[in-house]
């Protein structure tokens, strides 16, 4: 093995196992933060689509990033940092990933 190799390898495992250190409420505080930020780029997405010129686009994407930002550390429980921790992990994590998707159904189901 390549010293890249066992690199790689142990970045791997060390993934694995902050994925596996995350608490029930640090992903249910992620999955709400996560369903937030999804409805804001649904909102600006047709409003950066319309933009005139460079500066107006720009100028959206930082008020955009701004209130990802706000709505991500107002959520209780998860902190910018915390966010895109999880975020990195799951990307790299498919049991972490199936973990946050069975969440985001429960939390998107119609409360009866």
């Amino acid at each position: 093995m390549t010293g890249a190799s066992v690199t790689a390898l142990t970045a791997q495992s060390a993934a694995a196992q902050e994925a596996a250190d995350y608490s029930g409420e640090q992903l249910d505080a992620f999955t709400v933060a996560y369903l937030q930020v999804i409805d804001l780029r649904e909102k600006y997405v047709p409003v950066l689509q319309a933009a005139e010129s460079q500066d107006q686009q720009q100028a959206i994407i930082e008020e955009a990033n701004a209130e990802m930002v706000e709505a991500i550390e107002s959520t209780d429980g998860m902190t910018l940092d915390d966010y895109e921790s999880i975020a990195q992990a799951a990307a790299e994590d498919q049991d972490l990933n199936a973990r946050i998707m069975a969440r985001i159904e429960d939390m998107a189901q119609p409360v009866e």
